[in-house]
């Protein structure tokens, strides 16, 4: 009389590897999922900012949100002291930072980044405040809300003028014991000023949902076909038992 063998189980190292990889393809399924719903709100976002009537100072105290890409008109004075350049810009290949400075509105107790363009960049000068600029007066702009993804490492000061990886207002109120608004008011081109102020958007941002979808459905199938070769394998090991 035979004795037919039982099957042997997969070792705890290939379930380790079936579940970090598996894991890993679908957290990156996951990503581009989340990015193409994201993208969908913005977009709405951009279509309903475009349509909307310009505010003024008085009426920014709604949520981020629901200001984001609306027209903004403030009348106050910069504070130059107060300024940082958002490194790692490029355009057209070349490396440049955008720089941002206080604007302090009339009668106001708060303070908002203006983003007054993009320059090239340079370490060893360092960006300044564009000589055509008026320090008081009317700016124009639109309302933009700073990205919240993470960067390695923190502010670095260089001839006066702070080089971050994102912007931070909450950060910035602390550091400079002031009121700050939570976005940024990106200015006009119409505005006079030396620095480039093109705010389209990039080729990234013109990435539709569905392309952010289309991705994620190649991640989950990429982490369900990972999952039958393992098995597969698995199988072929027993059948050469």
């Amino acid at each position: 009389m035979s004795v037919v063998a039982s099957p042997q189980p997969p070792s705890l190292w290939a379930w380790i590897l079936l579940v970090s990889v598996a894991g890993i393809l679908l957290s990156l399924a996951f990503w581009q999922y989340q990015r193409g719903e994201e993208k969908a709100v913005w977009l709405a976002q951009q279509v309903q900012g475009s349509q909307s009537a310009e505010l003024a100072w008085s009426q920014t105290r709604a949520s981020v949100d629901a200001m984001v890409n609306h027209p903004v008109r403030i009348t106050g004075r910069f504070l130059p002291e107060y300024k940082i350049a958002l490194d790692n810009q490029p355009r057209a290949g070349r490396a440049g930072v955008e720089l941002l400075v206080l604007f302090k509105p009339e009668a106001s107790q708060s303070s908002v980044f203006v983003n007054l363009g993009w320059v090239p960049n340079d370490r060893n000068g360092g960006p300044a405040l564009p000589v055509s600029l008026p320090i008081n007066g009317e700016i124009f702009g639109v309302v933009h809300q700073p990205s919240a993804f993470i960067t390695l490492g923190g502010p670095e000061l260089f001839n006066n003028v702070w080089r971050v990886g994102r912007i931070e207002p909450e950060a910035w109120a602390a550091r400079w014991q002031v009121n700050i608004v939570p976005w940024v008011l990106r200015l006009d081109a119409s505005v006079p000023g030396a620095y480039l102020r093109d705010w389209s958007p990039t080729e990234k941002q013109q990435f539709g949902p569905d392309r952010h979808r289309a991705y994620a459905f190649q991640w989950l199938a990429l982490a369900m076909a990972w999952c039958g070769c393992w098995y597969a394998f698995w199988r072929k090991g027993l059948g050469s038992v």
